[in-house]
């Protein structure tokens, strides 16, 4: 997602609307940049605040959170505060707040509940980002292509929670929830489900039924094929342009783009690992080594040389020799010993066959592609 600002990013999407956190930003910074947070307050009503204007900051906040009439709740945007006016909103009770301070914070941080942190050198004070699972926020940025686009995700997922609220306050439970939650990973249910508890301030009942492999779940750490995709790269140029045309193909039609990394997206390494990872932890697929070596992309037929390279491929891979790739060699062994035979319907006779030349390889191949579809036709 195309963006200028720092804050767009998965750690401050968890602190302000998963985990509900108020957040403490340091040194001053621009206004605009400030409201780029507002983002991730979906459900809240923003109400901005300059604490140079403001005397009395603490029984406003106090007065306007216990009275207000709007069915949304306010979170307060404030500025230009100093020290002594942050550690007196420590004071208050269920009030949502952004903070923007000149002076440094660094010893309230380790008294408040707040997250803290430092514009300038862009760092957390108090928050380790790399111990959160922020999985889902990442997927849910990296597939907006703006930030309207993530906006309505947010929304969406404000939505589904008053959905969830509303069946728990009519029926005491939560039956529907596959059904109301069906279009994300079930991995992602309880992070919504905080969402929940802390927006609405209930109490979530246990939901074992619908986590059944929750607990059991061991991620395995992910391997690094880079130098599998590095040796079909350097094997044979043709080779490596129909083997990316396909990947990306493959993408496009079994993989969903929710579960993808930006750069997974784009870049076919990236691309690739994901899918020997996620998708072929058995192996490239018979299919797709069928299509690549067909070469149904770019149309390219193969010179002898080509089907040199594509054994050599697989065999450094230890990828068992292709039915596709069999039949050529076959074709050539039957061609060298002088006698081939294809397999005619039994109510057709046979053919005179005119074989090219192994040595004219163009007209050869031609002329097994053209037997090898009649084989799988027969087939």
């Amino acid at each position: 997602m195309d963006t200028d600002y720092d804050f767009i990013q998965p750690e401050f999407f968890n602190i302000l609307f998963f985990q509900q956190k108020n957040l403490v930003i340091y040194p001053y910074m621009d206004l605009k940049h400030l409201h780029s947070l507002e983002i991730f307050t979906a459900g809240y009503n923003v109400i901005d605040l300059d604490a140079t204007a403001i005397h009395n900051l603490n029984e406003i906040l106090e007065f306007e959170t216990h009275n207000s009439y709007s069915q949304n709740p306010s979170l307060y945007l404030i500025y230009n505060l100093n020290n002594g006016e942050v550690a007196n909103l420590f004071t208050a009770e269920k009030i949502r707040c952004i903070l923007n301070v000149n002076q440094d914070v660094s010893s309230l941080a380790k008294i408040s509940d707040c997250v803290f942190y430092n514009k300038k050198n862009k760092t957390f004070l108090n928050y380790t980002p790399e111990s959160e699972d922020l999985d889902f926020e990442t997927i849910l940025i990296t597939t907006s292509e703006n930030e309207e686009v993530l906006k309505d995700k947010i929304q969406q997922i404000k939505i589904i929670s008053s959905r969830i609220f509303a069946e728990l306050n009519e029926k005491g439970n939560l039956d529907k929830l596959p059904h109301i939650l069906e279009e994300y990973d079930s991995q992602y249910w309880e992070k919504i489900l905080k969402f929940v508890h802390l927006y609405f301030k209930i109490e979530i009942p246990e939901l074992p039924r619908f986590f059944p492999t929750q607990e059991k779940r061991i991620k395995a750490p992910l391997r690094d094929f880079s130098d599998e995709y590095e040796l079909i790269l350097k094997a044979n140029r043709k080779i490596a342009q129909e083997f990316i045309q396909l990947l990306h193909e493959y993408r496009s039609k079994k993989v969903n783009p929710s579960h993808l990394e930006l750069e997974q997206l784009y870049n076919p390494q990236k691309l690739y690992n994901y899918l020997r990872n996620h998708h072929w932890e058995k192996g490239i697929p018979e299919e797709f080594l069928s299509d690549w070596i067909k070469m149904v992309n770019t149309q390219y037929i193969l010179q002898e040389q080509d089907v040199i390279d594509f054994e050599g491929i697989f065999h450094k891979l230890s990828i068992s020799r292709p039915s596709a790739l069999k039949e050529i060699f076959k074709i050539e062994e039957s061609i060298t010993k002088g006698s081939v035979n294809f397999s005619h319907s039994p109510n057709q006779p046979k053919k005179s066959q005119n074989i090219p030349s192994v040595k004219d390889f163009q007209d050869f191949k031609k002329w097994i592609l053209k037997k090898l579809e009649e084989l799988e036709k027969n087939l």
